[in-house]
This record gives C-alpha cells, structure tokens and sequence, in this order.
C-alpha cells in the first residue's frame, strides 16, 4: 500500500469488510447501497483501492479485500470499537452519537493514541478506588451532573 488513504477510501474498506461477512465476497451495488453512494462512485473508489492492492475487484465481479485489506479493516474497525466505547461509556454520549464520532475521529488518530485509549479503558475496567465506591462513568449521577454542568456553561 502507498501513502495514507482518505477517510473516504477507509470507510469502503470498513464496508467491504463488514459487507463480505464470512463469504469474503460483496458485490458494488451492495456497498452502492450501504453507503448510499452512487454505483459510478463506488466504482472510482474500487478502482483506487484496487491499485494500492486492497481489494480484488474486477468490473461486473464480486469485491473481495486482500490481505493487507483485511489488516487495515481490521485496524480501522478496532479504532471505531474503541472509540465509540470511549465516547459512550466515559463521555456518556449515546450510543448513535458515540458510533457517529467514532466514524469520524477513527481516521484521524494513530496507534499510538488508540492504544494508550485501550491502557485508559482497561484502567477504568480494574480501578479499585472506584470499584469500591460503586462509581461508574456512564451512571445516572453522572448524566445529572453533565446537564448541570451543561447548563451552568450556558448561564
């Protein structure tokens, strides 16, 4: 693979991946459909995926990702689980909202950041101080004192 791809170009491998399930196989109209683009869009991307050697594609076939697709699925896919537990479990958005952020931040950070995320959550999972003290991140006393907190900003 060649240089970093677009946030766009990484979301049809996230499609493609998701799409191909345990066939390993999708079809254009289908990622077409998913992603609410037009099949000649999709096409462009295919193609352009294609020459970075991401994808098999061949016009009139079926898509399939190529193993250094699959690792990048894999790795964009991993982010997107990670931040959208981040959003909704410790910043208390919901679900929808943390999946939309996470789609939208997922191509912006590296590794570097996704990992120390994944040291942060699983130090929340085993922090004794707040197993002891029942406090949970996403809990109702929490979401009471977003709002209030929330509100005093707009005063």
């Amino acid at each position: 693979m060649t240089g970093k791809l677009t946030a766009s170009l990484e979301d049809y491998i996230e499609v493609i991946a998701s799409l191909a399930g345990s066939s390993g196989e999708t079809r254009a109209a289908d990622i077409a459909d998913n992603m609410g683009v037009s099949r000649p869009s999709v096409t462009v991307a295919l193609r352009a995926l294609s020459s970075r050697k991401l994808v098999n594609y061949r016009p009139y076939s079926t898509v399939s990702l190529t193993d250094e697709g699959c690792k990048l699925a894999a790795a964009v896919l991993r982010k997107h689980r990670i931040l959208s537990r981040f959003f909704n479990e410790i910043l208390g958005a919901g679900e929808e909202i943390a999946d939309q952020a996470a789609c939208r931040v997922e191509h912006a950070i590296g590794e570097e950041i996704t990992d120390r995320l994944v040291e942060f959550l699983a130090f929340i999972d085993n922090c004794p101080l707040a197993a002891e003290s029942g406090f949970e991140f996403n809990s109702e006393s929490r979401k009471n004192f977003r709002e209030k907190v929330s509100e005093d900003g707009k005063k």
